[in-house]
């Protein structure tokens, strides 16, 4: 069944999750306030905090914003409970940096999302002017 608003699936999976908006709020370093106006409709997150809302909630930022079927999240019952290889590798890595490195790299990946944000806020508003028409 596909949801239809914005706002309803943030509110729909934000619940799945067993988050309260505050806790969201707390994830995506933005008020509940915010969180609020997102579920109601009356506002809509943009660029890096789209992105940070759909790490938060373990969905894609098309799903959303769009509600791609194809794109539908993984239910919250079938989520894995601990870290992948992959993020375990990461940290293995980054902890093997002396102290003085790692500063720089968290720099230099913080440098690679924001170019990554910009990058998908683009190619969010064309899929948007694309529906439009």
């Amino acid at each position: 069944m596909k949801i239809e608003t914005l706002g309803d699936r943030l509110s729909a999976r934000r619940k799945e999750l067993g988050l309260t908006q505050q806790r969201l709020a707390n994830l995506v370093s933005k008020s509940s306030v915010s969180v609020f106006k997102w579920e109601s409709g009356q506002t809509e997150p943009k660029g890096a905090t789209l992105f940070a809302l759909s790490q938060a909630l373990k969905c894609s930022p098309t799903w959303l914003l769009f509600g791609d079927e194809e794109q539908q999240p993984t239910p919250a019952s079938d989520l894995p409970v601990e870290l992948s290889e992959q993020e375990k590798k990461v940290l293995r890595l980054f902890n093997s940096l002396p102290e003085s490195e790692k500063e720089a790299q968290i720099m230099q990946l913080e440098a690679r999302v924001k170019n990554f944000n910009s990058l998908f806020e683009e190619m969010l508003k064309v899929r948007k002017q694309q529906q439009q028409k």
